[in-house]
């Protein structure tokens, strides 16, 4: 092996990849940028590919963002995280909303008319906090005239609590900018009225994130036609929840 070859070019960072058309506006201009992360998979005839990037806020709220292809390229299904977000302050739990857009029928596997999915849970807030949230959001999604519901999901621990929801039709950007938008309100609102934890144990949301949520997930994409190993869903995971 060439020595001066292999100290110029053994390894090069790569572009991101992605077309910043379909990127959202933060939802609060004071974000400052302080990491970016990429982790990308190709396993059968699945590309996974994650953009994740990591913004701080002057009063001390972390965002973590994400866009995310995941694509059968022989077939054409997808699932796209289009400005997927958690949000964390130190001392009150996170706050997730996922953002997914998909070409698949969630229950069959089949393809499917394209839809817009948005899911926001706050896991391990106590009960009167996390109500207050979720009547916040659903108040400003009133006002905007989004059709909105809540869900319990049994397969999930009892301290992950209801997950707040909005579905569309087709790629629906608009709505995904104004739920991020609600969500950062609903979290800083929650924020100010709740008193902080400075022992807060955030262990159990990773652990059921990056062991089993990452291995649910993998399960799910593969009756859905897709091949996205769990080693890469729990990459995923624990950069989106990662507390230092």
């Amino acid at each position: 092996m060439d020595s001066e070859l292999f100290i110029k070019n053994y390894l090069h960072p790569s572009s991101d990849g992605l077309d910043r058309q379909f990127t959202l506006p933060l939802p609060d201009d004071g974000f400052v940028k302080n990491g970016e992360f990429i982790v990308q998979s190709n396993c059968s005839s699945t590309y996974s590919t994650n953009i994740i990037t990591r913004y701080e806020h002057p009063d001390g709220v972390r965002l973590v963002e994400v866009y995310k292809s995941s694509q059968n390229m022989d077939s054409g299904k997808f699932v796209r995280l289009v400005g997927t977000m958690a949000l964390l302050k130190k001392g009150y739990p996170f706050l997730f909303l996922d953002a997914a857009v998909t070409n698949i029928n969630m229950q069959t596997g089949e393809e499917a008319d394209m839809g817009t999915r948005l899911a926001l849970h706050m896991p391990q807030a106590e009960e009167g906090g996390r109500q207050a949230l979720m009547e916040f959001l659903s108040r400003q999604a009133d006002a905007a005239g989004l059709n909105w519901g809540t869900v319990v999901i049994e397969a999930l621990p009892p301290f992950w609590g209801p997950l707040w929801h909005v579905r569309c039709a087709g790629l629906a950007r608009d709505v995904i900018e104004k739920v991020r938008g609600c969500a950062w309100d609903a979290y800083r609102d929650y924020c100010t009225r709740s008193a902080a934890d400075d022992d807060f144990d955030y262990l159990p949301v990773q652990q059921q994130m990056v062991i089993k949520n990452a291995k649910a997930e993998y399960g799910q994409f593969q009756r859905m036609g897709l091949s996205v190993p769990v080693e890469v869903q729990a990459a995923f995971f624990s950069v989106l929840c990662v507390t230092a």
